[in-house]
């Protein structure tokens, strides 16, 4: 099992490999204006799962750049996350595991940045339930668009997460419940859509 020093001194050891690789802003995906939403730097899926390949999709459908992991986050980490942090606190999406969250929500908080928003996909009894964290004021809203719909949820969450305000999102216990998702219980087959910013 990968400790955090030694995912941390991976990361350092690529840091060294691409260090006098140029950066632009556009290399950062701190191109275009995009409004009133939020520009990822990227968007993360697990191309395991089909539905978090939907989402990917959908993601890419509204000009997301989109990175595939294979339910390890350690080489988008080590050869490029970890390089564009370092420079920029770039706000990242994505459709993931527990496992590959937890690790980036880990290595995002070392750069002073932390998960949002966050949707558990469950499903129970072969029927969508999905639990929402995040800003309070938002929740019921984001609820009835996944449920009230003729799409698949994986596209609603996909268009959830592209369209989320660019104004800061707040984290503070009495408007938000982002520090509740980490005790809820989730196995390795939920599936989380998030935004780390």
């Amino acid at each position: 099992m990968t400790t955090r020093r030694r995912f941390i001194e991976g990361a350092m050891a690529a840091g060294l490999v691409a260090a006098t690789a140029p950066r632009t802003t556009a290399a950062l995906g701190l191109g275009a204006d995009s409004g009133d939403q939020l520009c990822f730097e990227r968007v993360v899926f697990d191309e395991t799962f089909a539905d978090a390949r939907v989402f990917a999709v959908e993601a890419r459908r509204r000009s997301a750049r989109t990175s595939p992991i294979n339910g390890s986050i350690h080489n988008l980490w080590y050869r490029d996350l970890s390089l564009r942090w370092r420079e920029s606190k770039v706000p990242v999406a994505g459709m993931t595991d527990h496992r590959a969250l937890f690790l980036l929500e880990m290595m995002a908080a070392d750069v002073g940045m932390r998960v949002v928003h966050r949707i558990h996909h469950f499903e129970v009894g072969g029927a969508y339930a999905p639990e929402v964290f995040g800003p309070v004021e938002r929740r019921n809203e984001l609820l009835c668009r996944l449920h009230n719909s003729d799409a698949v949820w994986t596209r609603h969450a996909a268009e959830i997460v592209m369209s989320w305000p660019r104004t800061p999102t707040p984290v503070s216990s009495d408007r938000s419940d982002i520090s509740r998702a980490r005790l809820q219980e989730v196995d390795g087959r939920t599936l989380i859509s998030w935004i780390i910013r």
